[in-house]
């Protein structure tokens, strides 16, 4: 799994200093940093992080860190959480529940720089070290994930978790920048674009960008109206998105595949992520791997 730590501090200066101390005492792991409110907020509903390291006292925006920490565990089931405060006292009852979480690798006060980030350093080896001993628990927590997403009525709520988890199991194998809900200047909206900055030279011949569109109807089959819609959509990226994918709870009719074979002549492409190559992908140790096979499958049957 990436190891991308992001900090989140209301004071620049702090949350930058981390940043800066952290990366060079540990240059194999990725560091991000948010201060600023708009942000912090597009961090952890955007950005891909697997652990954050928060402080809990923000006197100049309308939410604290609790608040901040609360979220990141509704947005991302996997991500963990390193606490920073100058006032465990003030938030004692609070920090208590988040205890409870089992979500809360450390809490530590702050104090001199050096003297943190020490103590900073050996709490995210240790975490890091017991997830790459046992990595079942990313992919626990997916599966969970995603059976709760599949599993509410509310059309709404499942249109907006089914989103997240797809961003959340991308982003689980190496992507980084995934923004949701895009409209161009025709107002065609795109669930998902997925910025293609990954180190693999296989996938990043698919263009600047990913388009993903989303479909959480776990009883209904994709139709090959559907197809049709999204391959204009990926048409009209001016040759910035090469791969598009439907990614659906449910399954994909054959008149869909068909549909697919008779497109099959363009140099766009489609790929199919139904119910069974999403649990594979949840379920693969090597997810990047797996998707990589999942493109290899479908391009030839396509």
């Amino acid at each position: 799994m990436e190891k991308t730590i992001l900090i989140i501090d209301d004071q620049a200066d702090q949350a930058e200093g981390l940043y800066k101390l952290l990366s060079e005492e540990l240059p194999h792991f990725n560091f991000l940093w948010s201060s600023a409110e708009k942000d912090i907020l597009h961090s952890i509903e955007h950005k891909f992080y697997s652990l954050a390291i928060v402080d809990i006292r923000m006197d100049t925006y309308d939410f604290d860190g609790i608040k901040i920490i609360n979220d990141i565990f509704t947005i991302n089931p996997f991500a963990k959480v390193i606490v920073l405060s100058a006032f465990k006292d003030e938030y004692f009852g609070s920090l208590k529940d988040l205890m409870l979480t089992g979500k809360i690798v450390d809490i530590f006060e702050k104090e001199q720089f050096k003297t943190l980030v020490t103590k900073l350093k050996s709490a995210i080896e240790n975490y890091y070290s017991k997830v790459d001993e046992d990595p079942s628990e990313i992919n626990n927590a997916l599966l969970e994930h995603y059976a709760e997403t599949k599993n509410l009525i509310d059309t709404y709520k499942k249109g907006e978790r089914f989103e997240r988890f797809i961003s959340l199991l991308f982003q689980s194998f190496g992507y980084k920048e995934i923004t949701k809900r895009v409209k161009d200047k025709t107002l065609n909206e795109v669930d998902l674009i997925i910025r293609n900055e990954t180190q693999d030279t296989f996938l990043n011949k698919f263009g600047k960008y990913i388009l993903i569109e989303c479909k959480n109807k776990p009883d209904e089959k994709i139709s090959k109206n559907d197809f049709i819609v999204f391959l204009s959509k990926l048409r009209h990226t001016n040759g910035l998105a090469e791969l598009g994918i439907i990614a659906t709870s449910g399954y994909i009719s054959w008149t869909t595949y068909y549909e697919a074979i008779r497109e099959s002549a363009e140099a766009r492409k489609i790929i199919f992520m139904s119910n069974p190559e999403i649990e594979q992908l949840i379920k693969a140790s090597d997810k990047l791997e797996q998707f990589k096979k999942l493109i290899d499958s479908q391009v030839k049957d396509n």
